[in-house]
């Protein structure tokens, strides 16, 4: 088989590249083809309280069904495997899954202090027998798309920038927990996600939003923060109103696609006044999530089946 090889934290347009030239080499030597990963990031490992991935383990296994990718293969990245040297490393590999060839990034490197190049992995897949391909970084606008920089973007609300180099929008996927109940008591009922600890979020603010639910796409208005209108102290909310939509939602999991960025969080003089703006933010987030979904349909219409 071709195995792409990589972290694929977020299998962004660049990742995509690979995708593609290890279905090709596949089609032409008429093997299959898929994926070699690693189960937990390498710098959750090396940084584990300064790091947050783009996305949980669960919501990259929908990325993998939404590439389709035939095969996945997951490494647990632990302290042994990170001390390997870079041929250790191969044979490791080898011996968990029949290769014929390996796809990877230019910028890959593997092994012990990432002593392991391209150059290097070539000598080793000529002596093997098998093929290898080093696909050039992706850039847009003159910067490499790496998922550093989406990691960035996301941080500071700079969403379109996001899908952007994503290819699709960044998303949240949790489970609707009870909330306070304010979101209804202000005319906005809101499902509130569950907030995972080792996933990164948006800076805090109002966004524009798709959630697909009851087998159709709905413009969302989205809120990401700790609500400082009210007193008390509180972890991090992400609280979804759903346009149009009030069935009850505790307990299912959602997935909310954010689109655009409203506003940043702001702390209001008294609830009647949060309504007022919420109104606003709402108004905004139909359009913005609309216009999305018109113009990236076919996009959108790949999660679907994931989401039913």
């Amino acid at each position: 088989m071709i195995f792409a090889l990589g972290a694929f934290d977020g299998f962004h347009v660049g990742h995509r590249l690979l995708l593609c030239a290890a279905r090709e080499r596949a089609r032409v030597k008429g093997t299959g083809w898929g994926v070699i990963t690693f189960d937990g990031h390498p710098q959750m490992l090396f940084n584990k309280d300064g790091f947050k991935l783009l996305f949980t383990q669960e919501e990259r296994d929908m990325l993998v069904k939404y590439f389709g990718i035939p095969v996945i293969s997951k490494i647990p990245f632990t302290r042994a495997i990170a001390d390997m040297t870079p041929e250790s490393f191969i044979d490791y590999i080898a011996a968990r899954n029949a290769i014929d060839g390996i796809v990877i990034g230019e910028n890959f490197r593997f092994g012990r202090a990432r002593t392991g190049t391209p150059e290097f992995l070539e000598a080793i897949c000529r002596a093997r027998g098998w093929t290898l391909d080093v696909i050039s970084s992706y850039t847009m606008n003159g910067t490499v798309v790496s998922s550093s920089a989406i990691r960035e973007a996301v941080v500071r609300g700079q969403m379109q920038a996001a899908c952007d180099m994503l290819g699709h929008p960044f998303f949240i996927q949790g489970k609707v927990v009870k909330g306070d109940g304010r979101g209804r008591s202000l005319g906005y009922p809101t499902a509130n996600l569950s907030v995972k600890s080792g996933k990164i979020y948006p800076a805090r603010g109002s966004y524009a939003a798709l959630t697909f639910i009851g087998g159709a796409w709905r413009e969302t208005a989205l809120n990401i923060g700790y609500n400082p209108t009210f007193e008390g102290i509180r972890g991090l909310r992400c609280e979804a109103h759903i346009i149009g939509y009030d069935d009850d939602l505790y307990d299912r999991t959602i997935c909310v696609f954010i689109v655009a960025r409203n506003r940043e969080e702001m702390k209001f003089s008294s609830p009647s006044a949060l309504s007022v703006q919420l109104k606003k933010d709402v108004r905004l987030s139909m359009s913005q999530a609309a216009d999305y979904l018109n113009r990236y349909k076919e996009q959108m219409k790949g999660f679907e089946p994931l989401l039913l």
